[in-house]
């Protein structure tokens, strides 16, 4: 059965690191899978940051880049060819191993978020099994299959999270005044008030969390 999953690991085991790491405000996303046929590595990344005109400089500055090209402005950076050095096996695998698929990755501050499309478990479970004897430090932060997914999971909320806010919405919980209240939702679910509150309170905290604090797939700029 397939499986989907996000995967963090630090930007010193992969690449930019420097860049990302002096660069607080600098985001950066993979558009293209890494080439594994030759000495070196030259995907298509875009990064942007707060100021564009630091990118480019932070790219000419970092150890880990051997040659870069722009093909692509826009007024916050741009998307770049960019050459770098073989990376570690551990994390070429990722990108070698026909049974994963990268679906998306994502970069800023002090790491890189993957997620990531394996045809099997056990495909995963191997890949993390090679990241551990080796030694890469990594958070797997969600796994699951494809037919266990839904629009709940999508910022990390439970089942039970997700119904309590969309029956809070709906019941007109959240207009200015309220429609309804707590226990008026907490009686349509069938539960308590102190359980449909904590649902409240924790799936709010998973939205701003998930949605806002850590934007795992920023917008592309066209």
């Amino acid at each position: 059965m397939s499986t989907v999953a996000t995967l963090r690991v630090p930007a010193s085991t992969f690449i930019l690191d420097d860049t990302l790491a002096h660069h607080p405000s600098i985001e950066a996303r993979l558009l293209r899978s890494v080439q594994v046929d030759s000495a070196s590595t030259t995907p298509s990344i875009w990064v942007r940051g707060d100021d564009a005109t630091s990118v480019e400089p932070a790219l000419r500055s970092d150890p880990s880049v051997s040659a870069h090209s722009k093909v692509f402005s826009s007024k916050q950076g741009g998307v770049y060819r960019i050459g770098f050095e073989a990376f570690s096996d551990p994390i070429l695998r990722l990108f070698a191993d026909t049974r994963l698929t990268v679906v998306d990755s994502y970069a800023q501050g002090s790491e890189w978020v993957f997620h990531v499309l394996a045809e099997k478990r056990d495909s995963l479970r191997a890949l993390i099994e090679t990241w551990e004897q080796n030694g890469l430090t990594h958070t797997v932060e969600r796994i699951s299959d494809c037919t266990e997914a839904s629009d709940s999971s999508r910022f990390g909320l439970t089942e039970a999270q997700h119904r309590t806010l969309v029956t809070a919405f709906r019941e007109g919980y959240y207009e200015v005044p309220r429609d309804s209240d707590i226990t008026d939702v907490a009686s349509i679910l069938g539960v308590s008030h102190q359980a449909t509150s904590q649902r409240l309170r924790r799936g709010h905290e998973r939205l701003v969390q998930n949605a806002l604090v850590q934007r795992l797939t920023p917008e592309f700029p066209f």
